[in-house]
């Protein structure tokens, strides 16, 4: 009798044991879509000798040609960091904040989904917004391949860590991006240059004014002044030279990148 309680006992912690286990991958398996990712709205970038102004915009609505992607872009990146998963909802935006949440309308059926935007694009020409391959599929227009929509901003969404749990916007910092990209102990800004003439540093103002970073430092020597203009820091360099060839589109040349050592 005591030997078959004993065997019924190890029976029952067995199961219970794989029944956790197998509840907890499913758990994380369920969560993992969108982890990773960062909240972003960003500076202004250069496509095909356009440059684009992303913004919050909670009053978004705007009817186009919504068009899709899939397997050439599954698993990589997104602009926010998550990874692109072709069997989730989700889709590119060119402007708005990254994560947000956006209402896209099937102008031809009528159907809706809300869905989360974590990406940059489409730069094809007339093309509004750009879903992911499931989206598409339950919008109606997957094998058709685009379609006329009407995309609503509908809120900013969440961002989470790898077991689906929430990360709040306050308590969100760009440190953990410092790890993932580059040595923590290094930065880089671009220096615009130096000007005496507050006139000149006002112009510049009202050019540079969508970059996040945009810092104007006053200096004194001599009794003269001076204004140093520069964005910065950031941790990519990469990041920093895709910045200075859109400033010089814009037709600020001649800028700098230096290496900050904090």
């Amino acid at each position: 009798m005591f030997l078959f309680r004993f065997i019924t006992f190890v029976l029952i912690f067995i199961l219970v044991s794989c029944t956790s286990n197998n509840s907890n991958q499913k758990y994380k398996s369920n969560n993992n879509s969108f982890y990773g990712g960062i909240y972003k709205i960003g500076d202004p970038y250069l496509i095909d000798n356009k440059i684009y102004y992303p913004r919050e915009k909670k009053d978004y609505d705007e009817i186009g040609v919504a068009s899709w992607y899939g397997r050439k872009f599954h698993g990589r990146p997104t602009a926010n960091g998550e990874i692109f998963n072709m069997y989730k909802v989700s889709a590119a935006h060119k402007t708005l904040p990254l994560p947000s949440q956006v209402k896209v309308t099937n102008l031809d059926n009528n159907k809706s989904l809300i869905m989360r935007v974590n990406d940059r694009g489409p730069f094809a020409k007339d093309r509004i917004i750009d879903l992911s391959m499931k989206a598409a599929e339950l919008l109606g227009f997957k094998e058709k391949g685009t379609q006329r929509v009407r995309v609503q901003y509908f809120a900013m969404a969440n961002i989470y860590d790898k077991y689906g749990n929430v990360i709040s916007k306050k308590k969100y910092i760009n440190q953990s991006n410092i790890n993932k990209y580059s040595n923590k102990n290094e930065t880089y800004s671009l220096a615009i240059g130096s000007f005496t003439d507050i006139k000149n540093v006002n112009k510049l103002k009202q050019s540079l004014k969508s970059f996040t970073k945009l810092n104007i430092e006053k200096k004194e020597i001599n009794n003269n002044r001076f204004y140093k203009l520069s964005i910065g820091p950031y941790y990519r360099k990469e990041y920093v030279s895709k910045l200075q060839e859109t400033i010089s589109f814009i037709g600020i040349k001649d800028t700098k990148i230096l290496k900050n050592e904090n």
